[in-house]
């Protein structure tokens, strides 16, 4: 497990800032859900602006949390453009095996006309704000190949100094409860199993996602497995996997402009119906009834 102290380290920041008056580029560390645990390095006014906005700020943390997910499925840095439209990279912080948070970086504009992973739909109802609109044309550009090459020198710091220095903290932590922890582990022999197998579905979401898979990946037998899983959770492992994509599903429809059959598609379902009726048992109303109800709801007077 990861230590809040060693998260909330000194070193994070020091190397988000240091990085971020080096390069020019934006800096924040956040956890998985999003969740900044540095201080915000460098943001642009537009990007200071659009998240003091109630509706813009909540779509530019989840532009945060899709394009860490995004590189944590391949464990490799990802470059991608935010709904704003401004070009971002994360990279994901792994420390012992666990997906903990990832670095962001970016807020720039491409000089190169350069095709990359769009995290949500272009949303660009914030442009009829002149003062918006003057910002982002403020935003500097750079070149593709900086971006790439500040990626892979971001990649080298983390790799090399924050995750040793992170994991040097979480033992130090760990000495003086060692006895405790002994005992806890004991009494809970597949904890850090069951911990395990939760962060591999929630980053794993939009692929099909398959018990025998699941606990290959935390070496158990698929009959164990289903068993032990239900044990923990109250539930059984399909019922949990629909569950969180739902979660995901409200998020979406109330923060994307992606079509239901979009969403469906990145949530893992091969057929919009199935995701359709899925959603309806969930909420008890349809993706389109439920979107249409937010949109209301958002309509000024």
């Amino acid at each position: 497990m990861i230590s809040a102290s060693a998260l909330n380290s000194e070193l994070i920041n020091k190397i988000a800032q240091d990085f971020a008056q080096a390069t020019g580029l934006a800096v924040v560390v956040v956890n998985i859900h999003g969740e900044e645990i540095s201080k915000l390095f460098n943001f642009t006014l537009f990007c200071q602006l659009m998240r003091q906005h109630p509706q813009h700020s909540i779509r530019c943390r989840m532009s945060d949390r899709v394009g860490g997910l995004e590189a944590s499925k391949s464990n490799h840095r990802c470059i991608y453009r935010c709904h704003a439209g401004l070009t971002d990279f994360s990279i994901p912080l792994v420390i012992t095996g666990h997906l903990v948070g990832f670095v962001l970086c970016g807020q720039v504009r491409l000089r190169n006309d350069v095709e990359l992973v769009h995290i949500l739909d272009i949303d660009d109802r914030w442009q009829a704000d002149p003062s918006l609109m003057s910002e982002f044309l403020n935003v500097p550009e750079m070149d593709y190949s900086r971006v790439i090459a500040s990626a892979d020198l971001l990649t080298l710091i983390i790799e090399n100094c924050l995750k040793k220095q992170i994991n040097f903290v979480m033992i130090k932590d760990q000495q003086q409860p060692a006895e405790k922890s002994r005992i806890g582990r004991g009494q809970n022999p597949h904890d850090s199993k069951m911990k395990k197998a939760l962060r591999y579905i929630d980053t794993h979401l939009s692929d099909e996602l398959r018990l025998e898979d699941v606990a290959a990946h935390i070496y158990l037998s698929p009959y164990y497995f289903s068993k032990l899983f239900k044990k923990y959770q109250g539930i059984g492992f399909n019922a949990w996997v629909n569950r969180q994509r739902m979660v995901s599903a409200r998020e979406m429809l109330c923060h994307s402009d992606w079509s239901i059959a979009s969403i469906a598609r990145n949530l893992g379902f091969s057929q919009t119906s199935y995701f359709c009726k899925v959603f309806r048992q969930t909420y008890q109303v349809t993706p389109q009834a439920f979107r249409l109800k937010i949109n209301e709801h958002e309509r000024p007077e």
